[in-house]
């Protein structure tokens, strides 16, 4: 890693908490994984397509609402950056974002070797595999076969993109809970110039860095609603150094110029940090949701969708940096915390300031009737895979950031292994009890019977979505007859009256 002067104006760099997969290394099949320096994709062109198939199921299942804005018209490749709050949902999100561009991506040595289905398919995807600091640090990994490896995997992305192909490059370095950016690291600034370098030695179109914005309402939640925001693509400059441009096309990993690399850091870093959270902490994030809100309400338009929830916050926190409140963020806090802790937010005060403490009864039992209705199919083909996913999000050694990895992973292995088995013990009832079926129908029934699993989930969810909001609004009204309520609405009250310093 390099060093940077003005260490202190970057956000902290903090060392990754190691999981005991990532504790082993299995050198034989890190150096078996596919790569390529001439330019094309390493991993396999139909299995994309199988896989972005696949991935449509838990697209649908994990989000309640998407708003995702399709990436900026460009020439060469793309360098996709994001923060990284929600483990391997993060890339997940960003592919269906554009998912006719296939990607090659840079991830933790492990996920290409020892993590269960994922590190299969991350091989044939052409994902490489990459030894990190922290790794080298604890002598989990020999320095030179890290060094060999590393070299290796950034090459092999620095040509795909030259290419023209996409990568998925959380430059943090790591997955996290923070509400602000991390430190940049930069290998993936060294990778993005060396293939600008390469490309322009093949006399092709440079490759950009897209920054991307991961907004999750509750990142940890399933079912949560997502945000997705691509901003003005960073270009990537390329080596002068024609030598060193030469080296790279011949295989030779070369580093570029020092300052070529910070000075892509920093620019970076200033694309990213507005489009993260960029808050102290979550309290502090919290009260600028709630005072998004607030405003919204005095200005007689309330905020209908989390796109402008998101954006309504930026704005809030960019008019309190510019006019400091003390006062008015200290009360903020106060009356978010007391919404936090009733797993509220500031979708419940109403137009008149009051919390709203009318739950739709008749929309809860309707939700609650179409969960029961959609039950035996849902339980039977996706009930297991859920309820260990649930179990195994809640129990990881990854930290909270990996919980909804588990519900993207039972969703996605459904379809192609525990739906087909359901459909053939269903397809054996069928035939022993109630009339024969020739053996030649079972594709026919099978297909048939994994779009009927897909569509009882998606209406069984619905169900979900309806009972959830009936709770919120439960909440709401036992939140009301509290004390802690009676002091939100005075809190809210008195933040209403100051609200000028945010217009």
């Amino acid at each position: 890693e390099m060093t940077m002067e003005h260490e202190s104006t970057l956000p902290k760099d903090i060392a990754p908490e190691l999981s005991k997969r990532a504790k082993k290394i299995n050198m034989h099949k890190l150096e078996s994984v596919p790569w390529a320096h001439d330019g094309s994709h390493p991993g396999s062109a139909w299995f994309w397509k199988f896989i972005t198939t696949i991935l449509l199921v838990p697209w649908s299942y994990l989000f309640r609402r998407k708003e995702v804005e399709k990436p900026h018209q460009t020439d060469g490749g793309r360098l996709c950056v994001a923060t990284h709050v929600n483990g391997l949902v993060d890339p997940i999100c960003i592919t269906m974002s554009n998912p006719k561009q296939r990607m090659v991506t840079l991830g933790r040595h492990d996920l290409t070797t020892s993590v269960p289905v994922i590190s299969w398919i991350a091989r044939r995807i052409g994902s490489q595999p990459v030894i990190r600091k922290a790794e080298q640090i604890e002598g989990i990994a020999e320095a030179e076969f890290a060094h060999h490896l590393n070299q290796r995997s950034m090459l092999t992305v620095a040509h795909s993109l030259s290419g023209g192909y996409c990568a998925i490059i959380m430059p943090e370095g790591v997955g996290h809970q923070d509400s602000q950016l991390r430190h940049l690291r930069t290998g993936s600034m060294r990778s993005a110039i060396n293939a600008a370098s390469i490309a322009k030695e093949r006399n092709i179109p440079p490759p950009v860095f897209q920054p991307i914005g991961l907004h999750f309402r509750v990142h940890h939640w399933f079912r949560t609603d997502l945000y997705l925001e691509q901003v003005e693509p960073v270009l990537v400059p390329h080596n002068p150094i024609k030598e060193d441009r030469q080296k790279l096309m011949k295989g030779i990993w070369v580093e570029p110029p020092e300052d070529l690399v910070l000075k892509l850091r920093d620019e970076l870093t200033r694309k990213l940090a507005p489009i993260s959270r960029d808050a102290p902490d979550w309290e502090t994030y919290r009260s600028w949701q709630l005072l998004a809100h607030l405003v919204a309400i005095n200005n007689g338009k309330k905020l209908s969708t989390y796109k402008k929830e998101v954006l309504a916050t930026r704005n809030v926190r960019e008019k309190i940096r510019q006019n400091n409140s003390p006062i008015l963020q200290k009360k903020a806090i106060k009356a978010s915390k007391i919404l936090h802790s009733c797993d509220l937010d500031g979708r419940i005060i109403n137009n008149d300031l009051t919390i709203s403490n009318k739950p739709n009864l008749i929309k809860g039992i309707f939700g609650l009737f179409i969960m029961i209705l959609c039950s035996p199919l849902t339980v039977s083909s996706t009930g297991i895979q859920a309820l260990l996913a649930w179990y195994l999000g809640n129990k990881t050694d990854e930290g909270i950031d990996a919980r909804t990895t588990y519900h993207m992973i039972a969703a996605m292995i459904s379809p192609i292994s525990i739906w087909p088995l359901v459909s053939l013990i269903y397809f054996i009832i069928i035939d022993n009890i109630f009339f024969n079926l020739p053996a030649l129908s079972f594709p026919f029934f099978l297909i048939f019977s994994i779009f009927i699993y897909h569509y009882c989930n998606l209406l069984f969810l619905q169900g979900y979505d309806m009972w959830v909001d009936f709770k919120f609004t439960l909440n709401g009204k036992i939140l009301n007859q509290s004390k802690d309520g009676s002091e939100l609405i005075k809190l809210i009250e008195e933040i209403n009256t100051n609200l000028d310093v945010l217009k």
